[in-house]
């Protein structure tokens, strides 16, 4: 077929078609049953293979922190410039490990080079969703989405009062957080591959290791 022809028939298609009526759409979210969503939280994360800890106060998060660095092979770490708990930097810089800081004023490729020999990112979270155990990132200046991918350890801050039964529930009570960020990312555990004789192998795409560190 000719490309104009064909041109000429989307352009009819386009103005022709007809949407099906929506009115049937649930114009809110039916009523979810009372559960603790911190519990489900958990146990939805440690079957994805997350390492849930706390809830804890947030003055213990540093500490909670270098304990996870500690039982990993760490010498380079970079975190979030804004966390919902202070202290995480400055508690890991006292410990010893090297951090690891984007040279912000770089083109792209050397504003990435330092972040690829980090051993170990912390980041925020936006939300956790507690039936699938996952948590929600946003990025912009100061919150890296390298940070989540690169290093083989990703340790995640994410509030309790954050935490949502799904996505669909965030999004619907939540509907004016994506404003103002590059992109939203999921995360649900390590990251995962799978060959053709179906065996799974953790931290080929990703990070090996993910920490949840709950704060209250």
């Amino acid at each position: 077929m000719e490309r104009e022809a064909f041109l000429d028939r989307v352009r009819h298609g386009v103005r022709a078609a007809h949407l099906p009526p929506v009115s049937d759409v649930l114009a809110e979210l039916p009523q979810a049953q009372e559960t603790d969503l911190v519990r489900l939280f958990r146990d939805r994360a440690q079957m994805v293979n997350t390492v849930v800890h706390g809830p804890m106060p947030r003055h213990s998060v540093p500490r909670s922190v270098v304990g996870i660095a500690t039982g990993h092979d760490v010498e380079t770490f970079a975190t979030w410039e804004d966390l919902p708990a202070p202290g995480v930097a400055a508690a890991l810089s006292t410990e010893g490990y090297e951090r690891v800081i984007e040279d912000a004023g770089g083109a792209d490729e050397f504003r990435r080079t330092p972040y690829s020999r980090v051993d170990f990112g912390v980041t925020g979270a936006l939300a956790g969703l507690a039936e699938s155990g996952s948590f929600v990132l946003d990025h912009h200046n100061g919150r890296s989405r390298l940070l989540s991918v690169l290093p083989l350890i990703h340790v995640a801050l994410v509030r309790v009062e954050t935490i949502f039964r799904s996505i669909a529930q965030w999004a619907h009570e939540r509907p004016d957080t994506v404003s103002g960020t590059a992109n939203l990312v999921v995360v649900t555990g390590p990251s995962r591959t799978g060959d053709i004789e179906q065996n799974l192998n953790l931290g080929v795409h990703g990070p090996k290791h993910v920490h949840v560190v709950l704060i209250k």
